[in-house]
This record gives structure tokens, C-alpha cells and sequence, in this order.
């Protein structure tokens, strides 16, 4: 009796140790989406930068008036600052999206964990009932052997 009411208790362990598992797969898919986000957008600030280095290179060509190239160098400088404020939040995502990894692999080892207790308690389970079920047997068999002579 104690060994199935352990097994009930490491069954409920089991299913919350799926939860949590579940609650870091969702973690983790978050984690994954933000980092894909931050590279789209840095993406999108180095085809802007290119871009803009390429009109850049144009009007230079043409001639450009000492006002201007302030302006465009003060731009193309703002530019380059979230170019590179970009690359270090993608590096910061990159960490998260690892951490959420690793915690989501520890989860998953804990809830097989649990699932290998359940499996051994079972097993436990089913050999004590057929060592009770066996006793019974033999008694049945001993008393009816008794009954005939």
C-alpha cells in the first residue's frame, strides 16, 4: 500500500515536473523569437547603412557643401551607434536564448527522472503482488492438498 500511494506522489511529481518543463519550452520559444526579431532588425539597420553609405559615396562624388557633410557624417555616425547597439543586444538574446536552453534540459532530466522512479516503483509494484499472488497460490494449493488426503 505505502509503495502505491509513493507512486502516486511521484506520478503527481512527474506531472508537475511536465509542467515545468512546458512553462521552459514556452520560456525558451520566447527567448528564440525576441533573438530572431533583434537579428531582422539589425538586418534591416546594415542594408539601411549600406544604403545610405552608397547615396553617401554619390553625393560626395558630386560635390557637397561643409554643412552637409556635417549632417550626413553625424548620421551616418548615429547609424553606426545602433549598428552596434544592435549587435550587443543580439549578443545579450543569444545568452538568454542559451540559458533558457540549458534550464529546459535540466526540466526535461528531472521529469525522466521522475519517469524512471515511476517505472522502477511499478515494477516493485508488480513483483510484490505476484510474490503475494504466488504465496496465495501455494497456500490454496497446500490447503487443498491437505482437504484430500
Amino acid at each position: 500500500m505505502a509503495n502505491k500511494q509513493s507512486t502516486q506522489t511521484l506520478t503527481l511529481l512527474s506531472q508537475l515536473a511536465g509542467d515545468e518543463v512546458e512553462l521552459a519550452m514556452k520560456a525558451l520559444a520566447h527567448a528564440m523569437k525576441q533573438l530572431e526579431q533583434g537579428q531582422q532588425q539589425k538586418s534591416l539597420l546594415s542594408q539601411y547603412q549600406q544604403e545610405y553609405q552608397q547615396q553617401w559615396q554619390t553625393v560626395v562624388q558630386k560635390g557637397l557643401k561643409a554643412d552637409l557633410y556635417r549632417n550626413f557624417q553625424g548620421f551616418f555616425s548615429q547609424l553606426e551607434t545602433a549598428v552596434n547597439s544592435q549587435n550587443a543586444q543580439i549578443e545579450q538574446l543569444q545568452a538568454v536564448v542559451l540559458q533558457r536552453q540549458q534550464v529546459l534540459q535540466e526540466k526535461q532530466r528531472k521529469q525522466k527522472s521522475y519517469e524512471v522512479l515511476i517505472t522502477r516503483a511499478r515494477t516493485l509494484n508488480e513483483k510484490i503482488e505476484r510474490k503475494r499472488d504466488q504465496k496465495l497460490m501455494d497456500e490454496f494449493a497446500s490447503r487443498a492438498k491437505r482437504t484430500t488426503m
